[in-house]
């Protein structure tokens, strides 16, 4: 779980992926669409989020009949719980008054 932590701290777009995906357990959607609907970040970074974040095993990837990859989010449930309680606690953290 450290080397997800680190990615998520180092890397603000996978961390709005996820936190996305906490909200939205079922969501699905490409890249360009993550990046437009998701996010509201440029395609090339949001891309990259994507294959750190497949490489995590954070989401998962298939690929529809035009050879689209579509995202999801993973199905372990012990996984969902852990990155909804990291998202949950880096929210409240960033509300607190300095």
């Amino acid at each position: 779980m450290s080397a997800i932590r680190d990615l998520l701290e180092r890397e603000p777009v996978c961390l709005d992926i996820v936190r996305y995906l906490s909200q939205h357990n079922d969501a699905a959607d490409t890249a360009r669409g993550i990046a437009d609907w998701w996010i509201h970040r440029d395609l090339p970074s949001t891309a990259t989020a994507l294959v750190q974040l497949e490489r995590h095993g954070i989401v998962r990837s298939y690929v529809v009949q035009d050879a689209t990859s579509v995202y999801g989010y993973t199905k372990n449930p012990l996984l969902r719980q852990t990155l909804h309680n990291y998202v949950d606690a880096a929210v409240r953290t960033a509300a607190e008054p300095a």
